[in-house]
């Protein structure tokens, strides 16, 4: 007699998301072309799935990297995407562009040399902001981002002055910006 034997194997399932992976890009302001710009946390926002999440990011089909954070010098026209992976493989893609104003010119080059953020590296958290000297004060929002690109400081300011923070030990991009121009800088605190 002839018997056949077979043979049942169980094998887990993964876990099972409860929403479908959706990446969201937030952010939505003007840059000039050729400035480096720092996308973080802050500016897009990935849900659903299941984590850990795995990024890609393109521009203009370039694999440009592959962490949470990506430094883009964008260009007028450029496409970027960020793709973002679950843990299952699954994957969702969302495509932006830049508002990519243009390039310094010239007269604009002596703005910003009227536009001065000091020390680069700073200490006891106090950094010298210099704006044009003009008949009424001018006033800038500024603000200092983690590498990251999460905003930990903000503060209105008029004319030129100090301002002051409490920021741990770290590279930080600071950004000024009045209602006709915008200066980002590099400063690293040192305490």
């Amino acid at each position: 007699m002839f018997c056949s034997a077979q043979t049942v194997v169980k094998m887990k399932m993964p876990p099972q998301a409860k929403d479908p992976l959706q990446v969201t890009v937030l952010f939505n302001e003007e840059v000039p072309e050729g400035m480096p710009v720092v996308l973080g946390l802050m500016g897009y926002s990935v849900s659903g799935g299941i984590t850990p999440y795995a990024y890609e990011w393109m521009q203009n089909g370039k694999v440009i990297g592959t962490g949470d954070v990506v430094v883009v010098t964008p260009a007028k026209g450029d496409k970027i995407e960020l793709k973002a992976t679950d843990k299952n493989k699954c994957y969702s893609t969302m495509s932006f562009s830049m508002k990519v104003i243009a390039k310094i010119k010239n007269d604009e080059k002596d703005k910003e040399k009227e536009y001065k953020i000091s020390p680069t590296m700073v200490k006891n958290g106090i950094v010298h902001i210099t704006l044009p000297e003009t008949e009424s004060p001018i006033r800038a929002n500024v603000r200092i981002f983690d590498t990251n690109g999460a905003q930990v400081y903000q503060n209105q300011i008029t004319g030129s002055t100090l301002i002051t923070f409490d920021l741990p030990d770290g590279n930080y991009f600071i950004s000024v910006k009045t209602d006709n121009y915008h200066k980002v800088g590099k400063i690293i605190v040192k305490n």
